[in-house]
């Protein structure tokens, strides 16, 4: 759940979600490297009252939080960019070349989402392109005998089903595992 933060002291904090509730967190549970202050936007899992595993949505750049080394604001992209990757995989099963622009997007914000729940849905999805790579120049290379065929529909069905895999681990708001 994303929210914003309402005061923090050294030990403890609030937070207000999107939900219009407040979740109350111990320090431990902030993820980020720049302290917890008051109207920071943050992704946090709510339980029973309480966050946990708190991340800053807008990290800090070298001139401080949520800027970047130019002075204009910035937003870390979260769960959006994840999702459309995963559409650009599921796309690819009709129009192949999505496939190759989910990957490009992935290998560019995969640096940015370090550290963070969502970072380890990058490295799963350059995974997921590499081993799809192969499988389909495997089964284009043996068409020609007969087991490409097979090897083809067999790619095409582990990419379906480890795209939908990771991106309900995303909806969630899980890291793969």
């Amino acid at each position: 759940m994303e929210g914003m933060v309402l005061g923090s002291a050294a030990e403890q904090g609030v937070i207000r979600g999107t939900d219009g509730n407040r979740y109350r967190f111990d320090r431990p549970e902030w993820k980020s490297s720049i302290a917890p202050a008051a109207g920071q936007k943050v992704d946090f899992v709510a339980d029973e009252g309480h966050a946990r595993e708190i991340y800053l949505i807008a990290d800090a750049g070298p001139d401080g939080p949520g800027k970047n080394a130019a002075g204009t604001v910035f937003r870390t992209p979260g769960k959006t960019v994840p999702a459309v990757i995963y559409t650009c995989y599921l796309a690819s099963l009709l129009y192949g070349i999505t496939l190759f622009v989910g990957v490009i997007i992935a290998y560019v914000y995969r640096r940015d989402a370090e550290g963070t729940w969502y970072g380890s849905h990058y490295g799963y999805q350059i995974a997921i392109f590499w081993k799809a790579l192969i499988g389909f120049v495997l089964g284009f290379a043996t068409i020609f005998f007969g087991v490409g065929a097979v090897i083809l529909l067999l790619t095409y069905l582990w990419v379906i089903f480890k795209t939908v895999q990771g991106w309900r681990q995303l909806t969630e708001g899980s890291a793969i595992s």
